[in-house]
Order: C-alpha cells, then sequence, then structure tokens
C-alpha cells in the first residue's frame, strides 16, 4: 500500500461563510440552510509543494538576469535527506448540502489528480561531488557501510471521488461529523522501488553497488495488448460504450473522512478530523515493470562540477554510460500484474478557535500529512472576520518542512445568495514562481440560503445557569442586593457566534 501525497488549500478551512470549510472537518457547524454549487466552478484547486529544487540555490545571475555560473555544492548542502515535488489538482464537478431539523447533509462528486515525486539528497550529492565526495573530517562518505542511496519514488494519482457528509450535534457541547466517500480510479503509476546503493573501493576507488527498480501502472483506459505472449503498448482503444461503463466500476475504492468539534464556553472551541482514509483497489489493465535486482560495477566518477554543466549546456551531453545503459536494458522486464492497491494520504489535523468578538476569530491549526513512512507536519495561525453577512476575510500565516515564507489570505463576497470567493496560502509565490516552495490557489462560486441572515448554533444550554438555579441563588440574596444586581440575560437572549 502506497500512500500519494496530496496537500489542499488550506485558506477555505478558516472562512465561517463558507460552506467548504467541512471539507478539513466534517464535523464544522455550517451556517446554512443549504447551498447549491455551480457545476464545475464551485470548487477549484490547485496545489504544489518543492522543498528542495530552489533555482536560486543552483545558479548564480548578473545585474541583467543571466546566467553566469552554477552552485551545485550549494544546491547539494541545501537539501534535506528526503525531498518532496508534489502537486494536486482537483475540481468539484457536482456539489449541494441542505439542512434536515439538527442535521446537516453534503453531496459532492469530484475529479482529482494527485502526483508526488520524492528523491533523496544523495542522489544529486552523488551526480555533482562523485564517489570520492568527504566529510567534513576528510573521510570517504560512500563506504560499503555507509553507502550513497540514489533514490526516486515518482507517483501519479487520476481519480473521482463521490462524497456523502452528514454533521450533527449530538450533546450541548459536542458536534461530530463523517463524510464516506467511493473512489473511482481512472489513472495510477506507482513506484515500489527505484533505488541504488553505491560505494566505493578506497584503494582503487572502483564504484561498487546494487540497485533495484520495481514500478505498477494501471489505467481504466488500455494502454497495452499481447500479440504472441509479447506485451506491445498503446492507447487505442474502440469500445467507449464498455469505457463508460468501467469508468464507474473498474478501480473502485473507498474512503472516509471523520470529524468532532467540542466548544468549551461562546468564545473558545477545538477540533480534531482525520480525512483521507481510504484506498483504490486498481484491476484496469495493471501492468508492471522493473530491472531485476544486481550487483554492479563501475569506474571512477568524480562528479558534474560548474564548469562541466556550462560546457554540458553549451555543447550538449557526451558522458558514456553505454556499460550502464546495457546492463539495466538486459535485466529490464515488463509483464501484466496481478491487481494491486494505493492508499490516499491520510491528514490529521488539530485546531483551537477563539472568538474575540462575534466578527473577530483567531485560529491555531497543527495538520500532518502522513506520506508512507514519512509524516510532513504543517503549524498554521489563522484569522477570520466575517463582516456585515457579506465579506468572510482571513490572513494566515503556515509553516512545513523547509517552507516558512507562507502568507495566505482569502476572500468571500455573498451578494444576495451567490457566494464568491478566492484565495492563496502563499501569496508570495505570485513574485518568485522558480523559487517558491509552495504554491496553490482556490476559486469557487455557489449559491447559498438562506440569503438575509445566517443560521445560528443553537445556544449551549449546560453553559449558563437554569432558571431554577437562578431562583435558588436569588432566595439567598438579601433585598437590597437584587435591586443593586443588574438583570441577568437568560439564555435564550444570548446569540451565539457561528
Amino acid at each position: 500500500m502506497l500512500k500519494l501525497f496530496s496537500q489542499s488549500v488550506g485558506i477555505t478551512d478558516f472562512m465561517r461563510l463558507n460552506p467548504y470549510s467541512g471539507k478539513n472537518n466534517p464535523a464544522y457547524f455550517l451556517p446554512y440552510n443549504g447551498y447549491f454549487g455551480i457545476p464545475a466552478i464551485s470548487n477549484m484547486n490547485f496545489s504544489f509543494f518543492n522543498s528542495g529544487l530552489q533555482i536560486n540555490k543552483f545558479i548564480v545571475r548578473d545585474n541583467h538576469g543571466k546566467v553566469i555560473r552554477f552552485t551545485p555544492n550549494k544546491f547539494v548542502n541545501s537539501l534535506s535527506k528526503n525531498n518532496w515535488f508534489n502537486s494536486d489538482v482537483n475540481f468539484e464537478i457536482l456539489g449541494l448540502g441542505f439542512r434536515i431539523g439538527k442535521s446537516f447533509f453534503s453531496l459532492s462528486y469530484q475529479f482529482k489528480m494527485e502526483e508526488r515525486f520524492r528523491y533523496s539528497k544523495d542522489l544529486f550529492r552523488f551526480i555533482f561531488q562523485g564517489n570520492l565526495a568527504q566529510d567534513g573530517n576528510g573521510k570517504y562518505l560512500y563506504t560499503e557501510a555507509t553507502p550513497a542511496i540514489l533514490e526516486i519514488s515518482p507517483n501519479l494519482n487520476i481519480y473521482q471521488e463521490i462524497g456523502i457528509g452528514f454533521q450533527r450535534q449530538i450533546l450541548d457541547k459536542l458536534y461530530i461529523g463523517v463524510r464516506p466517500k467511493i473512489l473511482f480510479g481512472l489513472i495510477n503509476f506507482h513506484t515500489d522501488s527505484f533505488q541504488a546503493k553505491i560505494w566505493t573501493n578506497p584503494d582503487d576507488f572502483t564504484i561498487y553497488g546494487n540497485y533495484n527498480v520495481a514500478m505498477k501502472a494501471a489505467s481504466v483506459f488500455p494502454f497495452y495488448k499481447i500479440e504472441n505472449s509479447e506485451i506491445i503498448l498503446g492507447t487505442e482503444y474502440s469500445d467507449y460504450r464498455n469505457l463508460a461503463k468501467h469508468i464507474f466500476s473498474k478501480n473502485l475504492g473507498f474512503a472516509i473522512d471523520l470529524g468532532t468539534v467540542y466548544r468549551i464556553n461562546q468564545q473558545i472551541r477545538v477540533s480534531a478530523s482525520v480525512t483521507d482514509l481510504g484506498f483504490i483497489s486498481w484491476k484496469g489493465t495493471p501492468l508492471q515493470m522493473g530491472v531485476n535486482s544486481m550487483d554492479v560495477e563501475w569506474k571512477e566518477f568524480s562528479g558534474f562540477q560548474s564548469e562541466q554543466i556550462m560546457n554540458f549546456i553549451r555543447n550538449g551531453f557526451d558522458f558514456n554510460f553505454d556499460s550502464l545503459i546495457n546492463t539495466v536494458n538486459n535485466n529490464f522486464y515488463l509483464e501484466p500484474a496481478i491487481n494491486y492497491s494505493t492508499s490516499l494520504t491520510s491528514k490529521i489535523m488539530l485546531d483551537c478557535y477563539f472568538d474575540l468578538t462575534p466578527s473577530n476569530r483567531f485560529i491555531i491549526q497543527g495538520k500532518g500529512y502522513i506520506l508512507g513512512k514519512n509524516f510532513l507536519p504543517q503549524l498554521t495561525l489563522a484569522y477570520n472576520g466575517t463582516f456585515f453577512n457579506i465579506f468572510d476575510v482571513v490572513v494566515s500565516y503556515s509553516m512545513l518542512k523547509k517552507s516558512f515564507a507562507n502568507l495566505g489570505v482569502g476572500l468571500g463576497v455573498r451578494l444576495g445568495p451567490l457566494h464568491l470567493y478566492t484565495g492563496t496560502d502563499n501569496v508570495f509565490a505570485a513574485v518568485n514562481l522558480l523559487n517558491a516552495r509552495k504554491i496553490n490557489a482556490t476559486f469557487g462560486l455557489l449559491f447559498d440560503f438562506p440569503v438575509i441572515k445566517r443560521i445560528k448554533e443553537p445556544e449551549l444550554n449546560s453553559l449558563f445557569q437554569s432558571q431554577t438555579e437562578k431562583s435558588e441563588k436569588a432566595k439567598k440574596q438579601t433585598p437590597e442586593k437584587q435591586e443593586k444586581k443588574p438583570k441577568q440575560k437568560t439564555s435564550e437572549s444570548i446569540e451565539t457566534t457561528v
């Protein structure tokens, strides 16, 4: 089971007037009797995360923007042990929700694309510094006991999702939410292993190592056929009626979102959720490919320095990899695969909300993305202001792995029943796209009801004294104290915030 990375645009998490705030936690209270998304544009998201490939770490430009030299060592030193290059695109084809009594139900049909590419620091350190790289004490880095791990892990997942959400207040202070989802896989590319271990003989500097490559692919669109026991890749297909049936039956999966919200008092609430807990079973023309694991021996490799890189750009790449390529070709295999499964990236979220006034809210949120054996944490501080039941404003600051300059802004506007919103978690990315670690944007257009005012949350009766308790307390007080004491508001007269 391989977990694919998906980083959602989090700015909508903090928009109180936005029905899609419940995507991060299905237990969030929605201040409407119902909403209806405009098909295909009600909720559109794009996300990109790059933890390592920073252009400004690799090149130096002059005052006119011309590249004057490369700095491979600076680039290598800026990398982590494991680095990520990930993207996520999704849009909602159909979305709606409605309230029945104290319960709120929602329906969503979405198209999603998730891409994840992980690579090791040693991959670029070996390429740029060679097998004779040394540590600060003059010892060789790559020995048989401590080999270089040259690893990449490309993955792609394209699928459809149909979810049915349910949210309800079950106690005075407690809300719960659940969203089961059926998944229909379209295309998958899955890496089991793409790794080489390399070390150097310190006597003659010969490179030794071994490698293992194993990948799988599957698609609802047939992309190969077998003729005379030989696999022939191709996408020719004519039975589109049968294909339409397979889109919703061939690669089935299931996922679930779970959430809860607990209100400590009228100003403070805490919440927790687990989302995208699920998998897809791939049965559509699965194929496996790879290179059989074996030991290799190669000549000394001193790495590519700045002058060589400039020469490659000017004159082309002429390094001789023939022996290595021949070894790979002789051990390459391509064959039909048995059915396999991939799991979605599960997201864990904890947050705390503080309402300074009914219109001004402050939030601290911790979110974690589980990526196979890796965990990517994110911490966000946010402000949300809601004004005149028209404007929904968000300002946020978030931190995650090697990414600290993330200032987010979001704006929602309600014009009658029409609700328009947009936002991003990183406004700085717009002025420095090639060096941004995090880029994302969201946009949506929908209708929500009622138009004039919002639906208020039921009052939390347990937070206030009952009429009996107030009467008994009043009897113990002297008449003088009762006359001087201002009249207390009943629980019915206290308006809660949303």
